[in-house]
């Protein structure tokens, strides 16, 4: 005898019924049997009651069958995130259906969890758009399926033109269980955090882009801060008695000579009492008045602040968006940096073009170049005899406060290039949006 826990639903139902079916017809047989006196009337009988029974088992056996079938289309409704289905029980109490309300009860907890999971999922890529550093989300397949705007800054194109392309074309590569750069110059530079998540059923790696460079030059200027107010702090209590004590011996010498001396010894004090003061302020918080200005406008002034110079403009984009007075004095450091740092007649090129939403901002110049360009952005540190290592400083804090990047580099003939990226804002509302928050800290400040 075959084991009933091999038997299907179907075979299990087929042979019960098969073996009541039996079971009729011999009662039929044993009954009947006395009351005719031919089988011929045992067999009508016997077939009449195995018709009236084969009514009744086709019914309940297809009303079990039904009760199992909107259970595994349920089920598999659910294993495909369709939360939607819900099968009409085919029994009105009892086991079955217990098991098909706790399945429609399994289903409405599973549909308001997924729609609080997609609100989670949903705020996460907001989250992610409004981080600054860029950020790209991969398929199950390792290939592109979202990245923020910092991203598509990184890259100088919109992310979506690269949406669903293979890791290898971005120039990434997983090694040693870790996301990484293919350049090894991109690889010093950045550093990539990873995890996993799930969406729509499929397993996502969440790649996190860390500017090394950007980390440890916050680290280098915090610490350059600290020191700046140590030494100025004891230099200013140093310099004011010196001062004090000059300017009241000064009163009374009489040799002329003598009250030069002193006199040099005031302004000495003095010069370097304003020099701890400009180095203190070359990383103060700027109070920046955002608005879209004339790039003709500054490049005309440029002009007409240095007539002995050489200029080629080529503007692509008339508007630029930021504080103009400040990226004035931008232009004005880095032109003049330029100038000092030609020996014959100064050329000096500038370009301007805005793409996808940034611009860009070139001042090429024919000098002899940059003899060290790690340390230009080094407080203290100059190239110039007579230079003190702020105006690079100063640049550089102007542009990271407008949301920037300055970089210089050498070019691959001659001279230098100094290149600012600036966010470029095409849209008034956000323009309004600045203002009305310059406004607000307005208020603030002056409550």
């Amino acid at each position: 005898m075959i084991s009933i826990n091999v038997l299907s639903l179907e075979q299990l139902l087929r042979r019960v019924g098969l073996f009541i079916a039996s079971l009729i017809s011999l009662i039929c047989y044993l009954a009947l049997r006395d009351s005719f006196d031919n089988y011929i009337g045992i067999l009508l009988t016997t077939m009449a009651m195995l018709a009236l029974y084969s009514i009744a088992y086709i019914s309940v056996r297809e009303r079990i069958l039904t009760c199992f079938r909107r259970i595994r289309n349920h089920t598999e409704a659910l294993n495909s995130e369709d939360y939607n289905l819900t099968g009409k029980p085919a029994f009105i109490n009892g086991v079955a259906f217990e098991a098909q309300q706790q399945l429609i009860e399994l289903s409405n907890t599973m549909q308001a969890n997924k729609s609080l999971y997609d609100q989670h999922v949903f705020l996460v890529y907001q989250l992610i758009e409004h981080f600054n550093v860029p950020i790209v989300i991969l398929r199950k397949r390792q290939q592109l399926s979202y990245a923020n705007n910092a991203y598509s800054e990184y890259k100088q194109q919109a992310w979506q033109s690269l949406r669903f392309a293979s890791v290898k074309s971005l120039g990434l590569e997983y090694h040693d269980e870790q996301w990484q750069f293919r350049d090894p110059l991109a690889r010093q530079k950045w550093q990539i955090k990873h995890s996993e998540f799930v969406d729509q059923g499929q397993a996502h790696q969440l790649l996190v882009m860390i500017d090394l460079e950007a980390t440890l030059r916050a680290s280098q200027l915090k610490a350059w801060q600290q020191i700046i107010r140590v030494l100025g702090h004891e230099i200013r209590n140093s310099l004011t008695p010196i001062t004090t004590l000059a300017q009241t011996l000064n009163k009374r010498l009489e040799k002329p000579s003598e009250q030069q001396a002193m006199t040099m010894i005031s302004e000495r004090c003095q010069h370097l009492q304003d020099f701890v003061a400009r180095y203190a302020s070359i990383q103060q918080q700027l109070k920046l008045n955002l608005a879209p200005f004339s790039s003709r406008v500054l490049t005309s002034r440029l002009s007409s602040l240095y007539p002995q110079v050489e200029f080629t403009i080529e503007i692509h984009n008339d508007t630029l968006y930021g504080d103009s007075a400040f990226l004035q004095q931008v232009f004005i450091n880095l032109v003049k940096n330029a100038v000092e740092a030609c020996h014959e007649q100064p050329h000096i090129h500038i370009y301007i073009k805005t793409v996808n939403d940034v611009s860009e901002i070139s001042i090429k110049d024919n000098g002899h170049g940059i003899a060290n360009p790690d340390n230009l952005f080094v407080p203290f540190y100059s190239t110039k005899q007579t230079g003190q290592g702020i105006g690079l400083c100063f640049c550089q804090n102007i542009i990271e406060q407008h949301k920037g990047q300055l970089t210089l580099t050498n070019n691959s003939d001659h001279g230098a290039c100094a290149k600012i990226v600036l966010p470029h804002v095409t849209h008034t509302s956000q323009v309004e949006k600045s203002r009305s928050k310059n406004h607000e800290s307005d208020a603030s400040n002056d409550s």
